[in-house]
């Protein structure tokens, strides 16, 4: 069976079959939204044209050009009797124990809160700047530690027709009961030291351009038709902060550009995505948990990316689950000869990946198929718990695993790396570097080989036995297995700037060049050698855990002090 490793579509008669591209959901908004929202995506595509036209102009005003503040329509300065708000006529609207209705500008507005606000509004923005004459529309939002500026919509909660900042350490909360909580027409930055809580019945926080969230704080995104955080361009998160985000409908996190994390905690919980990331996938010294359950189809994916890398490193924690008839903890793939990806590169690190067709069920529901004359019985759904696949014209799948503790489970295949093509040569491969298969007993990279509609599949699972298998429902391929490197194993330092890390050269993989900007490493134990691991890491399950997270961040350690001190010199 192939249906997991075909590219998502929503509107597929069975969850998976069909090749489409990633994005074809968006075609269906009318499916996750009201009328409302599509008549609002058609007026934002009619302001990005007046955008362009505004860049033509020339920019004399750096100011709002004017402001609303309950209704009322301002000029000039102003401000209310009582002091719960004034605006300078220029920049800066402040609030201090503002507590009315919704607030509006063009061009150019700093709201600058202090004490308890709270902004009301009903068919209209609480918050909204537009694109003005002269300048174009930005929203920055900054308080200090224990403000709080509260916004509730029936439309979008924050919106701004061009970039919004969020700053400071104090916190912000955005409710909209119809459409996003916040949204921004530009580029979305939250950074300082504050928390941030967006609630949408739409999206929860969602951009036309790139989202940075720079905060050593939370940031909560909930969602309940569409995706709890989307970026039409790229997701950024670091700073040391937690970032929490899911929906009940939809994706938690969807990035059409790439989705980086960098020394900070993710946690998210989607419908049939937990993160999905067009561009590739990167976690850098992370925590990052993940759930997805089935989509409408059926399909789940925690971690997906397509036509890119799914990359974690430097002491990053990982627990991935995914539960659906067709599901996958990891998951990546390309099947477009101009676009690299299809690859998985796990180092340094310890990860969890577990696809389950039904979390705390009996397993899959065999079947009885006619095909050639021939009935057989197969399992009725494919899981598997770390997948990497390509097809012909791209480069090979590989899933390279070094000094890092892997515990991988599915009820079809636990590790899973294919390569289509028309002639067969092209083979998908695992790699293991300093760190052995623990379990099952005897586990060794095997071989797959499957010829299916005139198209070979090629490539290697974790499993037993010497025998070259063509299914994957067998006993010989691993529905389980732990990987981690020997306690006497002491890791290398990659540099600080290694994005991905040094493979083996087994013989049979010339078509698998290493990964651009890696540098090689001495295998201590690979795959292949059938070592066994003796002493305390020889025990199986999470009782070993300690020692190898030990061994990791030993190397962590290292890694992090390399990149203080390159960042001392510069």
């Amino acid at each position: 069976m192939a249906a997991l490793f075909t590219t998502p579509k929503r509107n597929d008669t069975t969850a998976g079959t069909h090749v489409a591209e990633p994005d074809v959901r968006r075609r269906i908004g009318l499916a996750h939204g009201s009328w409302r929202r599509v008549t609002r995506r058609i007026v934002a595509g009619a302001v990005c044209a007046l955008t362009v036209s505004s860049l033509l102009m020339p920019s004399v005003s750096l100011a709002a050009e004017w402001v609303k503040v309950g209704g009322n329509k301002y000029n000039t300065a102003a401000s209310d009797e009582a002091g719960t708000w004034s605006w300078d006529g220029a920049d800066d609207l402040k609030l201090n124990n503002y507590n009315g209705g919704e607030i509006q500008a063009a061009g150019k507005l700093n709201v600058n809160y202090s004490g308890t606000n709270i902004v009301t509004a009903e068919w209209i923005e609480s918050i909204n700047v537009s694109h003005g004459t002269n300048e174009n529309a930005e929203l920055n939002i900054q308080g200090d530690e224990g403000g709080t500026l509260s916004m509730t919509s029936t439309e979008d909660a924050i919106l701004s027709t061009g970039n919004i900042n969020i700053d400071g350490a104090g916190s912000v909360n955005a409710t909209s009961t119809g459409l996003d909580a916040i949204n921004a027409g530009g580029d979305l930055a939250i950074k300082g030291s504050g928390n941030v809580n967006a609630t949408g019945a739409s999206d929860g926080i969602r951009a036309n351009g790139n989202i940075t969230i720079d905060d050593s704080g939370t940031v909560t995104a909930r969602a309940t038709k569409d995706k709890g955080i989307g970026a039409d361009k790229n997701l950024t998160i670091k700073g040391g902060g937690t970032v929490e985000a899911s929906s009940e409908k939809d994706a938690a996190v969807e990035a059409k550009g790439s989705l980086a994390a960098t020394n900070a905690s993710l946690n998210v919980n989607g419908v049939e995505y937990g993160v999905y990331a067009h561009k590739g996938i990167t976690l850098d010294h992370a925590n990052v948990t993940v759930r997805a359950s089935k989509g409408r189809y059926g399909g789940a994916n925690a971690l997906f990316t397509y036509q890119d890398d799914i990359v974690v490193k430097n002491g990053s924690t990982v627990d991935a689950f995914a539960e659906g008839e067709v599901s996958a903890a990891f998951s990546t793939r390309n099947d477009r000869p101009n676009e690299k990806g299809g690859h998985i590169y796990i180092s340094d690190s310890v990860v969890k990946a577990i696809a389950r067709y039904v979390e705390n069920g009996d397993g899959p529901i065999p079947y009885s198929e006619n095909q050639d004359g021939e009935t057989r019985r197969e399992p009725q759904g494919e899981n598997i718990g770390i997948i990497a696949q390509t097809s012909e014209g791209v480069t090979p799948a590989v899933i390279s695993i070094i000094r890092s503790k892997v515990t991988a489970e599915g009820d079809t295949a636990a590790i899973f790396a294919r390569a289509m093509s028309a002639d067969g040569k092209t083979i998908g491969t695992i790699k293991i570097e300093n760190a052995a298969i623990q379990t099952p007993e005897g586990g060794k990279v095997i071989d797959y080989r499957k010829l299916r509609d005139g198209i070979y599949e090629a490539g290697q699972a974790i499993g037993t036995g010497d025998a070259t298998v063509d299914s994957l429902y067998i006993k010989a391929v691993a529905k389980s297995t732990t990987i981690a490197p020997p306690e006497v194993a002491k890791p290398e330092d990659p540099k600080p700037d290694e994005t991905k890390p040094a493979e083996s050269k087994p013989a049979e993989s010339k078509q698998n060049p290493k990964p651009e900007g890696s540098k090689p490493t001495k295998a201590v134990a690979a795959s292949t050698t059938k070592a066994k691991t003796t002493g305390v890491l020889a025990a199986t399950g999470d009782t070993s855990g300690a020692a190898i997270v030990a061994t990791v961040l030993a190397g962590t350690a290292a890694i992090a002090a390399g990149t203080m001190a390159s960042r001392k010199r510069s």
